[in-house]
Formats: C-alpha cells, structure tokens, sequence
C-alpha cells in the first residue's frame, strides 16, 4: 500500500503542475452534459494521474474518463483531477486534487493536493498526515461550521439552525471551496461540513478516507449511515461530514 501512496502522491503533484500552468494564463470553459464547468485544466491533470498510476494495474475512474460500466470493480482508483472547478474559474485559489483507492466499496486510501498553497494531505488505512494547523483547535474556538462557497443551499442553512444551533448557538459560519472543507476537518480547524448540494462519488472518496483515518465521518443525513461507494450511480445524497472528536 504505501508503495501505490506514494504513486498517487507523486500523481497528485504533477497534476497539480499541469492545472497551475492552465490557471497561469488565459483559459477556455466549456459545459458538459451535466451543466458543470470543465476546462483544459481538468482534462490534462486527469490524463497525467492515469498515465502515472497505470502500472499499478489497477482500473481507473475519472470525473473526466468514466468507464461505460464499474459493476465489476472491487478495486480501483477514484479521481477527481480539479476538484473546484468554479473555484479555479473563480481564481480564488480553492481547489484540489483528489485521488482515492476504492476496495470492496470502501475509501482504503486518499490523497488531497492543494496547487496553489501547496499543502497535501493523505491518508491510508487509520494512517492519516495532514499540514500543521494554522488555527486554533475547538477547544478554544468558536464551534465551526463549514458550508459551500459556490453552493450554499437553503437546506443547508435549515439543518444548521435546527441541528447544530440549539447546541452551539455561539457558533459560526465559514465557506470553503472544493475538498479543503473535508481537510480542514481532518486537521482540526473546523468541527462540522453540511452539504445538500450535488455532489458526486469522486468529490468526496479521498476526503473520506483521510478523515476516517483522521478519526472523523461522513454520514448520510437520511440516516446517519456512512457515504456509500460504488453505487450503480455516481451522485451522493446530502450528508454531514464530522472532525474527529465529534
């Protein structure tokens, strides 16, 4: 295992070169079939993290190259290449590289690369390495909630004051773009992310397994089961992903 970690950290690095290239210089922004935006950025990081993690053998799922059918995967690597591609429309800087291993339906390893400020985040098995904290940890910070910079939907804001309120009224609202949410959850600078909005498997695979390992959750809001992977579709149902601790 650490031997495919560190191919799919070097993958999530040279991905990242590629989609700093782009974002260095005038882009073009296309529409998909789905209505989400896609650029040169996305396409290239994608065919890189393949080309490097092709020797593993193992098969490979793409936001960008989805194969016609995954029903027979027990393994495989789940990618997305930009993970926040309004983000990186948007030049805030917000968006990432995610690269997880699927076996038997479940996250087993995960890899978050930040390009702009650089900052990676991994995990495999309980094994979980994150950048130093930046800010202070909750037992002395407000309660913090994290929620969609691009896609803050009212439901959202309706489980917050429902939910979360009554037990913190004091606490308080950041926005974040792309995975980082998820990241900032594992490191412990954030206790909580609500999300309603469409996402699909591959948005949330390799942040799931860092913050399993992390010692966090994510759970279905329906429920409170976990996230489910290699469903016959790709779309997640809302869910409420949880720091360690929590």
């Amino acid at each position: 295992m650490e031997q495919l970690l560190e191919l799919a950290r070097h993958a999530a690095l040279e991905a990242g070169k590629a989609i700093m290239e782009v974002y260095a210089q005038p882009f073009e922004v296309y529409t998909k079939d789905d209505d989400s935006p896609v650029t040169q950025a996305d396409l290239r990081a994608s065919n890189i993290i393949k080309e490097i993690l092709k020797p593993t053998g193992i098969s490979f799922v793409s936001e960008e190259d989805l194969p016609p059918d995954r029903s027979q995967y027990k393994r495989y690597w789940l990618v997305d290449p930009l993970d926040g591609t309004v983000e990186f429309v948007n030049r805030n800087g917000e968006f990432t590289v995610n690269i997880a291993l699927i076996d038997e339906k479940q996250p087993v390893m995960g890899v978050i690369y930040a390009p702009v400020t650089n900052q990676l985040w991994y995990a495999v098995g309980t094994h979980c390495v994150c950048p130093p904290v930046t800010t202070l940890t909750h037992a002395v910070r407000p309660y913090t909630v994290l929620v969609s910079r691009s896609h803050r939907t009212p439901e959202v804001d309706a489980y917050i004051n429902k939910v979360l309120r009554p037990a913190h009224p004091d606490l308080v609202i950041d926005t974040q773009g792309s995975s980082l949410k998820f990241a900032r959850l594992a490191e412990g600078s954030a206790d909580v992310y609500v999300c309603y909005s469409k996402t699909k498997e591959w948005d949330t695979a390799a942040a799931d397994a860092i913050l399993r390992a992390a010692g966090g959750k994510v759970l279905r809001i329906s429920d409170g089961q976990p996230l489910e992977y290699s469903k016959k579709e790709y779309p997640n149902p809302p869910f409420v992903a949880w720091a360690p601790g929590w």
